[in-house]
């Protein structure tokens, strides 16, 4: 009974074999183009990163090993990015996965026509796909001494404090003036529109994780109160900003 049960399995692998493919990434498909006459003693050629895979990859590195030539220039192709400009070393990467053949990038080399001997070669090190890191979003905030507005864009000084801040009827630094929209306006113009309202002059202090702080209501320590109507020489305390640097990861 063995034997027979044996002989059944032996049967079944052979009408049924297992295939088991592993994914590949081949970059025998690179190319050159003939060489072009620049009609002074040199030429230019392009070469072509091409790629054949089976697995997803959105990362491509390696080496040019050159000789009598000069890497002038890289295209990408698709969604296909350069990341060491004309460096010998080479590093694409791409927002999405790749798999089939494709062209990663296009390398265009100047050189002597009279050089007897010309290599453009290129070595792959590294193709795989690596998780596309998150952007960084920083909405209202200060890093490295950039201003990030409402919308995590990049913004001035002044349209962080218009955005973020919720100043009105507030003078900052000595150089900003809200009215009570909070819009930055001129020192007369927020005088006249906040003459019911109480004026508030504020030195701008940067917090420990480089946030200015922002009063909302309320009596807060350092606060110089302006009487409506009376003129007269406002002395703010500056405090020098910290050298704050934030780092999201």
């Amino acid at each position: 009974m063995k034997k027979i049960l044996l002989v059944f399995l032996m049967a079944l692998a052979v009408i049924c074999p297992v295939n088991v493919n592993a994914a590949s990434v081949d970059f025998s498909g690179y190319y050159c183009d003939a060489k072009q006459d620049l009609g002074d003693g040199t030429f230019y050629m392009t070469c072509h990163i091409v790629v054949t895979s089976t697995k997803e990859i959105n990362k491509v590195e390696g080496t040019l090993i050159l000789r009598n030539v000069t890497l002038e220039s890289i295209k990408t192709n698709d969604d296909w990015t350069s990341n060491n400009g004309l460096s010998s070393e080479v590093s694409f990467t791409a927002a999405s996965g790749h798999t089939g053949t494709y062209t990663v990038a296009d390398l265009v080399f100047t050189g002597d026509l009279s050089a007897e001997e010309c290599e453009a070669s290129f070595m792959p090190d590294v193709a795989d796909y690596v998780e596309p890191e998150k952007p960084q979003d920083f909405v209202c905030m200060i890093v490295d001494d950039v201003y990030y507005g409402e919308n995590g864009t990049a913004v001035s000084e002044e349209e962080y404090m218009e955005q973020c801040c919720n100043y009105t009827c507030t003078i900052v630094d000595d150089k900003y003036y809200f009215d009570s929209k909070g819009q930055s306006v001129t020192y007369d113009e927020m005088m006249e529109d906040c003459s019911t309202t109480e004026v508030v002059v504020e030195p701008e202090v940067p917090t420990d994780d480089g946030l200015v702080e922002n009063p909302q209501t309320g009596f807060n320590y350092g606060y110089i109160m302006l009487p409506i109507g009376i003129v007269s020489i406002i002395v703010i305390v500056k405090v020098a900003r910290k050298n704050t640097k934030i780092y999201k990861i």
